[in-house]
């Protein structure tokens, strides 16, 4: 059985866009497997963010459990820090390392503008085997965690009808809502990915290894006091499907 379970930040900050200008946000999110119509704990992450007047910092850990820890452990830690002007999340730098099977990689991206300015990946990976992305490609991005801060937020999304630029240091992919339903008191809105460039040249980049490698994400909103937040997300591939579930601190 191939376990999809990300190894890229799938953190979920609940907030809303009037967020206040001092702020200190605790969450911790258990990550599932379907398995047999049955929902199996893989792992759980925690997460901080500190937002003071126009700047933003992001912590979190991840650790692997149960089936994941037996199969391919996993362990990671990340930092992103940036602006926070006008209710948005705009990054400078993005750091990410994690540890899989014993073996470490890090991703580090500096943003200036939105645009990338400078980034690295320990151990290098061979661009020759990967579709190619231009510079034009890297202007008005985002990392894939200050993707997921905005994914959570319903009314940053306009209702679900807003694209997004997504660089996380290997590929560059655009998320891009397709659908908004109602269904069991959820507002659920589905996103799907295209692909633009640093994905394998055989077209096969579905190891699981990322939130964002998921054929479908479907994020489930529901209303509370007259706004709605984010609840879960359900993120579907060929073979399973991964749950998020949101608990505040």
């Amino acid at each position: 059985m191939k376990v999809y379970y990300f190894i890229y930040v799938v953190f979920i900050i609940l907030f809303n866009s009037n967020i206040a200008k001092s702020e200190i946000i605790q969450t911790i999110y258990e990550l599932k497997l379907e398995v047999l119509g049955l929902n199996v704990k893989i792992g759980q992450i925690n997460s901080t963010i500190e937002i003071d007047n126009d700047a933003y910092i992001l912590k979190y850990d991840l650790k692997s459990e149960n089936l994941v820890e037996l199969i391919s452990p996993t362990n990671g830690v990340g930092e992103i820090n940036g602006s926070f002007i006008n209710s948005r999340f705009i990054p400078l730098n993005y750091n990410y390392t994690y540890e899989r099977k014993g073996i470490t990689k890090s991703t580090k991206i500096e943003f200036l503008n939105s645009n990338v300015i400078n980034y690295e990946v320990n151990p290098p990976f061979e661009k020759s085997k990967l579709t190619p992305i231009n510079d034009s490609m890297l202007l008005n991005v985002i990392d894939p965690s200050t993707g997921i801060i905005l994914m959570s937020d319903y009314d940053l999304n306009k209702n679900c009808t807003i694209e997004y630029r997504i660089f996380d240091g290997k590929r560059r992919y655009d998320l891009i809502y397709t659908d908004i339903a109602e269904k069991e008191g959820y507002t659920i809105c589905t996103l799907q990915r295209r692909k633009l460039g640093g994905f394998k040249i055989n077209g096969d980049d579905s190891d699981g290894s990322s939130f964002f490698s998921a054929e479908q994400i479907d994020a489930y909103f529901l209303k509370k006091n007259d706004m709605f937040v984010i609840d879960k997300f359900i993120t579907k591939n060929k073979s399973t499907n991964l749950i998020i579930d949101v608990i505040i601190q």
